[in-house]
């Protein structure tokens, strides 16, 4: 059973949509997961959301009512070897072998702790994004299976295998639109909230080993690809971003720092609150009116009776 979701839609307000947008990271998406907890406390409501790779799959169980804490739990407690398991033909022959790791360990994760299993059982709308590895285009997910969706936007070529779906083979849908700002919009939001999840301020180390240089690789296209999503976004909506920074180095599958990018995005969105007030009192005055507009609705049907 879908558990009713904290933040509650603000669909009925007039001229006013909000969308979550929530980009691809890796282990990073755990600063997703505490701007979120900072939304629901300040009470921001949400009514749809577009997500790329891990955003993907925090939007799904966002989408699905589960609450922040729970969310967090599961943020804390996610080992690497509870989402990665090696694919053991990739030891055999790497090149007949589609990926590193296989993507059943991520599944099992998924079929254990999220409550949903169609795009249709979700109280918010959700567009997951993945890419079409023959044309390159990116594809829209909103229907249909929600767990094949969300393991075809978290695969990372080379690391996690594509995923077939309609004579298509998709992978990850950060490749193409990593924070899908424009897919919002074309949702129908007026008002979009991101956080970025990535703002490191450390020198790294040299590279060594071919999981580590591959996920580097896509660290760095995926934040060319969020500064040009965000330089290019001219759409008329309003745009809430949170950057959080830190001080050391989280690789794109290490998942020891969850607690404190968690606790980090939270204080970070808190401290910015002032962006949000705006957003919060329209809400609050279209909801009082929503409500006055069904009162008095109310009121003309017992007249009538």
């Amino acid at each position: 059973m879908i558990a009713k979701n904290e933040s509650l839609s603000s669909e009925e307000l007039p001229g006013l949509k909000v969308g979550l947008v929530l980009c691809g990271g890796g282990s990073r998406g755990a600063l997703e997961v505490g701007f979120y907890r900072a939304l629901v406390e300040m009470g921001v409501k949400i009514d749809l959301i577009t997500g790329a790779s891990v955003g993907a799959l925090n939007g799904a169980f966002i989408a699905a009512g589960v609450s922040a804490r729970r969310m967090e739990e599961l943020w804390r407690s996610l080992r690497y070897r509870d989402v990665f398991g090696l694919n053991w033909r990739s030891l055999l022959s790497l090149r007949n072998a589609d990926s590193i790791y296989g993507h059943h360990r991520l599944r099992q994760f998924l079929e254990r702790h999220l409550p949903a299993r169609q795009f249709a059982d979700l109280s918010i709308p959700l567009t997951v994004l993945a890419t079409d590895l023959d044309t390159g285009e990116s594809v829209w997910l909103e229907q249909g299976g929600l767990i094949e969706a969300i393991l075809a936007s978290v695969a990372i070529p080379g690391l996690l295998p594509p995923v077939r779906h309609r004579h298509r083979q998709l992978v990850d849908g950060g490749i193409v639109n990593n924070l899908p700002l424009d897919v919002a919009v074309e949702k129908g939001a007026t008002t979009l909230l991101a956080i970025r999840c990535r703002c490191e301020q450390t020198q790294r180390r040299p590279v060594r080993g071919i999981i580590n240089i591959l996920s580097r690789f896509f660290e760095l296209a995926e934040e060319a690809r969020n500064q040009r999503d965000m330089s290019n976004f001219s759409r008329p909506a309003e745009m809430i971003l949170v950057q959080p920074c830190f001080d050391f180095e989280v690789g794109l599958l290490d998942f020891s720092h969850s607690a404190q990018l968690m606790s980090m995005a939270y204080e970070a969105t808190l401290q910015q609150r002032e962006l949000f007030q705006p957003l919060i009192a329209r809400q609050r005055r279209a909801s009082e009116f929503g409500k006055r507009k069904d009162s008095n609705a109310e009121q003309k049907k017992l007249a009538l009776s």
